[in-house]
């Protein structure tokens, strides 16, 4: 294996900053959350002149901003509106605004909430629902009108001028209107609704969810959200479909919005069986509510069909087909429509044909393409051995798309628009510099705020479409200014040859690195299917930041993005397919390796951390007993795939049959102790006892399964806390989970070969002091 440096200077500081601090970072600032750069949020505003935005000013008013005149007005009076709102969402013609008060979380996305309309013009607001008790799960403005879709209690209504009408009667325990259940909330859409008004506000478009048959998971809850625990744990039932178990049946449904009387309208799909079919992006592709477009995939997401649904006739048409079976097919969730390409200035189209946007991987890497809606073959608008990741905005009146790219390398965001009809890219921002960019666009397009996010520290910036910058937002001088007082760890980027592949690699060498003394390291690999780990983008100075400052840690921080992550092209992704655990393993090894070979490194101790997928992986490394870590840290790991989730697993494992992939799943599984048995400095397994996405269930099993094999508690160290999700932070557990990691480090930066006992049973340090040292060195 060859180590191929990606830059001609290899190491760069982790922050771009005037030489001479000496000061180190410690575990008290690692907390602090001081250090993190300020990022000013943007609404932008429907309006005549386009350039208007509202953000919250620091009493949480709402003000105001015009770009073009440069003036500034307050645009809601927090002390007017008399409520703490978690967020806020402004009518399209700005006469009101609905703020989401009294926020209680209920999974990843989604949230329970009261909800207010404000009247900017009388200064009053009203509650969208009289008896609402923090019960509203989702609210939101048609584009046209004073028409508001909400869903309580898993029914949809209409509000309309201060009434509100009931649409579904059918909500209930299980059955979702409007909104997704647990596994398409996780799995499918990465959010909290599943409505969407038409463009010209006549038409809703909304997915109904039945859970009848899904299996439930009991998840207990000993304190309950309180600190004294009832006498009897509070029980949540998940519908949770597990692999091979019943899904929930999905369907599309359209409603009138002129006429609520006529009622809701199923769409007939053939495409897929009920029990076999997901429904994923859902998208108008129309100026009105003549058409609406949505993708149907196969249970095991390596089929898919863009369905075409024409109003009112309701007729739909497969204007689109895709055979993924080399591997699957993602939800892109970028669908946007684009109309006639004759409508727009300098355009030399003069078929009246209507066109959509959207990204497919067809040709090995994901591009933007421009689909007919007649269907055929669409016009890639751009190519390469590199990916779109993003497309951010489209502007049809001068005919461009704004997009984000790999183009420059897979651990970058640079971006770029593109146009419509000619093909022609143009970068918007510097390209002949390692950078990690994101933008947001204004109604029209007319100005962007350009988000600098890395590698340096981030900053803000406002400009016109034409490139020019008008305005700095957010400079974080200041944060520069404190930072430069600290000696900081610095990163460097490598690339590990594989074969015909290359790993991305990103190295974090501790404060004041000296080559010829040799440090212990840390792996800390995620390396789930097409997630990617390894970027250029700013990392804030936090606990990282200071297990590679403290002296007595002093760890180097290894991350390498193996095969099956993403951004590296179809076919690098799709290699770990039906056998997940496997190649991601042999990579971290492999690089394991590599790094032992360094002279800087001490290759008696070298941990691995990972949490979720990366505990998992973690999990799989250490059962393969390859005697190159020293200890591993497990941190919240599925340990058998056939305990997650259907809708995840079987897109990359597909179905545990006998003529599907058990020998698949069986080999998947963390299952073998003798890797555990014989890992120098133990293992270190957290899990949180409410963890909704994870079960508990995966770190029980997985503990018994040690314990029943043999391992000895020398190697098996165990902390589950209590109600604690998949982040872990019920009741200060997040300060717990990093102090008994950081100890962990510790103790195995200072073991001795042969001296692997706990403290009971063995004495692992020479003496008091060293033992007192151990107890201090990590707490400011």
């Amino acid at each position: 294996m060859k180590v191929l440096t990606l830059l001609t200077a290899a190491t760069l500081p982790l922050l771009v900053l005037a030489e001479g601090g000496k000061r180190l970072f410690n575990y008290t600032e690692a907390f602090s959350g001081q250090f993190s750069a300020k990022r000013t949020t943007f609404s932008w505003t429907s309006a005549d002149v386009d350039g208007t935005y509202v953000s919250p000013s620091s009493d949480k008013s709402l003000i105001f901003k015009n770009i073009v005149t440069g003036t500034n007005e307050t645009f809601v009076d927090a002390s007017k509106l008399g409520v703490d709102y978690y967020d806020y969402w402004i009518q399209p013609n700005r006469e009101n605004v609905l703020f989401a008060s009294n926020y209680k979380k209920v999974y990843r996305h989604s949230y329970l909430a009261d909800y207010y309309i404000f009247n900017r013009a009388t200064g009053t607001k009203q509650p969208l629902v009289k008896d609402q008790k923090q019960d509203i799960q989702y609210a939101a403005w048609s584009p046209v009108g004073d028409t508001i879709a909400y869903v309580r209690a898993n029914d949809l209504y209409i509000w309309r001028n201060g009434t509100s009408t009931r649409i579904t009667k059918d909500g209930g325990e299980n059955v979702f209107n409007g909104i997704p259940d647990w596994v398409y909330e996780e799995e499918v859409f990465g959010d909290r609704y599943t409505l969407w008004f038409s463009p010209d506000g006549e038409y809703l478009a909304f997915l109904r969810f039945n859970e009848t048959g899904v299996p439930t998971y009991t998840v207990p809850y000993y304190m309950n959200g309180t600190t004294t625990a009832p006498k009897y744990p509070q029980e949540l039932n998940i519908r949770y479909p597990k692999v091979g178990e019943t899904n929930p049946t999905v369907t599309f449904n359209l409603l009138p919005l002129s006429d609520l009387s006529s009622g809701v309208q199923e769409v007939p799909i053939t495409a897929y069986a009920p029990e076999d079919l997901i429904i994923g992006e859902v998208a108008w592709v129309t100026s009105n509510h003549s058409s609406v477009l949505f993708r149907a995939f196969n249970r095991v997401q390596d089929e898919s069909a863009h369905i075409l649904v024409s109003i009112p006739s309701l007729t739909s048409t497969a204007i689109r087909t895709r055979d993924g079976t080399d591997g699957w097919l993602d939800n892109t969730l970028a669908i946007h429509y684009v109309g006639e390409l004759g409508s727009i200035s300098n355009s030399t189209e003069t078929k009246s044909e209507k066109y959509y946007l959207d990204l497919s991987d067809h040709t090995g890497y994901t591009h933007l393409y421009l689909y007919p809606l007649s269907g055929g073959a669409p016009t890639p608008l751009t190519s390469g051995k590199w990916e779109v990741t993003d497309l951010l905005s489209v502007d049809t009146q001068r005919g461009l798309a704004y997009y984000l790219s790999t183009e420059n390398h897979s651990t970058e965001r640079h971006l770029y628009s593109v146009s419509l009809t000619t093909g022609k890219r143009r970068p918007l921002v510097p390209t002949t510099a390692p950078g990690y960019y994101s933008a947001s666009f204004s109604a029209s397009n007319g100005f962007y705020v350009l988000n600098y996010n890395g590698p340096d520290i981030p900053w803000q910036a406002l400009y016109a479409s034409n490139g020019t910058q008008l305005a700095v937002i957010n400079s974080n001088a200041a944060l520069r200014d404190k930072l430069a007082g600290y000696q900081l760890p610095q990163v460097r980027y490598s690339e590990l040859e594989l074969g015909n592949y290359s790993l991305n690699v990103r190295e974090i060498l501790p404060a004041g690195f000296n080559p010829k003394k040799k440090y212990p390291v840390l792996f800390d690999p995620y390396g789930g299917p097409g997630a990617q780990q390894v970027s250029k983008a700013w990392q804030t100075p936090a606990w990282r930041t200071y297990i590679g400052s403290d002296q007595e840690l002093e760890y180097i921080i290894v991350t390498v993005d193996g095969r099956g992550t993403g951004y590296q092209g179809r076919a690098f992704r799709s290699l770990v397919t039906r056998q997940l655990g496997k190649l991601e393993a042999e990579d971290q090894v492999l690089a394991a390796r590599e790094w032992g070979r360094k002279a800087y490194v001490d290759k008696r101790h070298m941990v691995i951390w990972g949490w979720s997928f990366g505990g998992y992986l973690t999990g799989k490394v250490v059962e393969r007993d390859d005697g190159v870590f020293s200890v591993g840290i497990i941190t919240a790991p599925v340990s058998d795939w056939r305990f997650y989730d259907s809708v995840y697993t079987e897109r990359y494992m597909k179905l545990d049959t006998a003529d599907g992939n058990r020998e698949g799943y069986e080999e998947s599984r963390i299952g073998r102790a003798g890797g555990f048995k014989e890992v120098k400095g133990g293992v270190l397994l957290q899990h949180g006892s409410g963890d909704d996405n994870v079960h508990f269930q995966h770190s029980a099993v997985l503990v018994d399964t040690l314990v029943s094999a043999g391992v000895s508690p020398s190697k098996l160290d165990v902390q589950w806390f209590t109600d604690s999700d998949h982040s872990i932070n019920f009741h200060q557990a997040t300060k717990f989970l990093y102090k008994q990691i950081t100890g962990k480090l510790f103790e195995e930066k200072n073991r001795r070969d042969g001296e692997e006992g706990h403290q009971w049973s063995k004495r692992r340090f020479g003496g008091k002091e060293e033992n007192k040292r151990r107890e201090v060195a990590w707490v400011a």
